[in-house]
């Protein structure tokens, strides 16, 4: 399922056909001295790793971390996106791409999509990124898109320490304007096909947390399956927005 485009790359859903090269990324020289080394040595693994660490997020958040793939011949690139990380206090943007594919700008691209994109698409007002103190590149493509360095901190998220990065909309909450906002996303997560991947964006982790208890089919056809069961909602005006950890969401029955 693709999410977005940028001039140079399509972003998109992870899917068990990309266990090669998920396989190869994660046993990249570059992922494992600047992320970590998640010891998948199989295609099998791979899977496993893509629908824990990847495909149930989309699911349970409504976003994650898409494959980067180059429009001109589809080349799969690496990772980028954004997720809801347990030990920090907000969404984080991050990245990962193969070594042979360094040095020509992908990464910065990818993230400055992103970046837009959860601002613009998703609505969030705070968004992180985070680190190691000593992975300067990385760090200046958060800087490059639009967010401050907070310096090197300890979080609940990494076992060492991280440098944090961070952007906020200084602006003054409106809550009319943000429930307004996200009944639009809910609208459009509902009838057009290109914003159908925000639907459990749209939702409180309540409700998303029923869809990926116990599930394990995470494609995109099932998720297209359960967006058009709740079709008939999209302009119902009496469900329920609650403020969420995550900004408002709709609280369905």
């Amino acid at each position: 399922m693709e999410v977005l485009r940028t001039a140079r790359l399509r972003l998109r859903w992870f899917e068990p056909a990309d266990a090669p090269q998920v396989l190869a990324l994660l046993n990249d020289p570059g992922w494992i001295a600047n992320i970590y080394d998640s010891e998948v040595r199989t295609e099998t693994q791979a899977v496993e790793w893509m629908t824990q660490r990847l495909m149930a997020r989309y699911w349970h958040l409504g976003y994650g971390f898409w494959a980067v793939e180059r429009l001109e011949d589809g080349a799969f690139l690496g990772l980028c996106g954004v997720i809801k990380r347990d030990g920090l206090d907000h969404p984080d943007i991050g990245y990962g791409f193969l070594t042979r594919h360094w040095g020509h700008g992908y990464a910065r691209e990818a993230a400055a999509a992103t970046f837009a994109y959860c601002r613009q698409v998703l609505g969030m007002r705070h968004v992180m990124g985070t680190t190691g103190p000593e992975n300067l590149a990385s760090g200046r493509v958060l800087l490059a898109i639009g967010m401050d360095d907070r310096g090197v901190h300890q979080t609940q998220a990494h076992e060492g320490p991280s440098r944090v990065f961070e952007w906020i909309d200084e602006r003054p909450a409106d809550a009319a304007a943000e429930i307004a906002a996200l009944r639009l996303r809910w609208r459009e997560a509902l009838t057009r096909p290109d914003r159908l991947c925000t639907f459990s964006a749209c939702v409180t982790p309540e409700v998303s947390a029923r869809w990926v208890t116990g599930r394990e089919d995470f494609s995109a056809a099932a998720y297209r399956a359960l967006v058009r069961q709740h079709a008939a909602l999209a302009d119902d005006a009496g469900l329920l927005a609650v403020p969420t950890a995550l900004g408002w969401r709709l609280a369905l029955p």
